[in-house]
This record gives structure tokens, C-alpha cells and sequence, in this order.
């Protein structure tokens, strides 16, 4: 995560966890075990933080995204890095009735539960393939997952296996792993082998206090 925002205190353990803490740790998350950790304790209060505290945009904007372009309320999504359920949140409002949520915590998982809106709850490690027939969903969204010290480019591949011929895929990437996690590399691949079409990459702020874009709203599509 990036973005103008206000400087925070560093966590040196020396209190209980607070929500200027937790972000303070997730600015320096430097591997996926320690992104584990954060998101276990942060999941009570990640609601509080991003959206009161930082005015967290992408979940919103990510699900009208999908939503301007898959007519079908009936269509299932599988929500991937669904966190606390934000974006299945938006989803819902949109009128989208078939949501399944996928996270690496169970921590957060359980926040996501108690919303009431998804089908199924899917604990999985993006870093490794998942337990999930071929063309299972029409559509995925994702949103604050392909950012710092996550998942790299490598779970594209599983993703549209997952993902039905024609099925819609809208997600946030952040312009700083763009590039150094293999995102321009792989989706360039993955074009050239016919696996996916971009229909919109929308440069955008993540955050309402962004001066700037934090990333890029994008809309892919499995051909077929």
C-alpha cells in the first residue's frame, strides 16, 4: 500500500495493538509469512483503518467496475484476497447474489463470514495451487492483493484456469509491483498465448487522501 498519508508511529511492541500500528506493520512487510501475521491481528479492526481511517477506495470502485460490465446478477465471483469481505460487500450491493471469498487467513475469513453475503469460504495460499476445478467462476475480482509483499504474477496462471472462457476478472495492481512482481511480464504472456484480453486499465488513487495514482484499476477477460 502507498499513498499520501499521514505519518504513523512505529510499532515497537511496547503497547497493545492499535490500528496506527497495524498499518505501520504493513508498510513494512517485507515477505508473505509476514503478511500472514499482520492480517491475523490487524483482521478486528482492518474495517476501521482502511475505510474511517485512510478512506479506502478500491473496493468499491473495483466492484462497479464489474459490475459496469457483467450484466448477469446470477454470475459467480469468487472473490480473491477477500480479506474482511469489502469488496463482496460492494458486490452485494450491486445486487450480486453467487459470491464465494478466498484469503490466506483465517483470521480474516472469519470478519468476511459474519457479513452474511458469501456462498463459500475458501482458506487458500495464492502462492500455490488451488483446490478449485477448471472454469469454476464467470467472474473474479480482486482488490488490495497484488500489492506489496503479497503474491507475485505467478498466480495468474491459476487464476484463469479457474476462470470460465469469457469470464471477467477485475482487480487493483499497484504501480510499485507492477513491474518487480512480473505483472507486465505475465499478462504480456498470457496475451501473446491467447489466455487473456485487457478491456480497461484505468490508472487511479487507491486511497482518498492519494495525490496521485496508486495503482491501476483493470478489467481482463478469458477469451472464449
Amino acid at each position: 500500500m502507498k499513498g499520501k498519508v499521514p505519518l504513523l508511529p512505529r510499532d515497537d511492541g511496547s503497547a497493545a495493538a492499535t490500528p496506527e500500528r497495524m498499518l505501520a506493520r504493513a508498510y513494512r512487510l517485507r515477505d508473505p509469512a509476514e503478511a500472514r501475521a499482520l492480517y491475523a491481528d490487524w483482521a478486528p479492526t482492518y474495517d476501521a483503518t482502511m475505510l474511517a481511517g485512510l478512506g479506502y477506495l478500491t473496493p468499491a470502485r473495483t466492484a462497479a467496475l464489474l459490475a459496469r460490465h457483467l450484466a448477469d446478477r446470477r454470475a459467480a465471483i469468487l472473490d480473491v484476497g477477500a480479506g474482511t469481505g469489502l469488496a463482496g460487500a460492494e458486490l452485494a450491493r450491486a445486487g450480486f447474489a453467487i459470491v464465494d471469498a478466498l484469503d490466506h487467513s483465517p483470521q480474516m475469513l472469519a470478519v468476511a463470514a459474519a457479513r452474511g453475503i458469501y456462498r463459500a469460504l475458501i482458506e487458500a495460499d495464492l502462492n500455490r495451487p488451488l483446490a478449485l476445478a477448471d472454469a469454476s467462476y464467470d467472474a473474479l475480482i480482486s482488490t488490495g492483493t497484488f500489492t506489496h509483499a503479497h503474491v507475485d504474477a505467478a498466480c495468474l496462471d491459476e487464476l484463469f484456469r479457474v476462470l470460465k472462457p469469457g469470464g471477467l476478472f477485475a482487480c487493483t495492481v499497484h504501480r510499485n509491483v507492477w513491474e518487480p512482481a512480473g505483472f507486465a511480464e505475465r499478462t504480456a504472456a498470457l496475451a501473446r498465448a491467447g489466455l487473456m484480453e485487457t478491456l480497461a486499465s484505468e490508472p487511479g488513487p487507491f486511497f482518498t487522501a492519494s495525490s496521485e495514482p496508486d495503482g491501476h484499476y483493470l478489467l481482463w477477460r478469458r477469451p472464449g
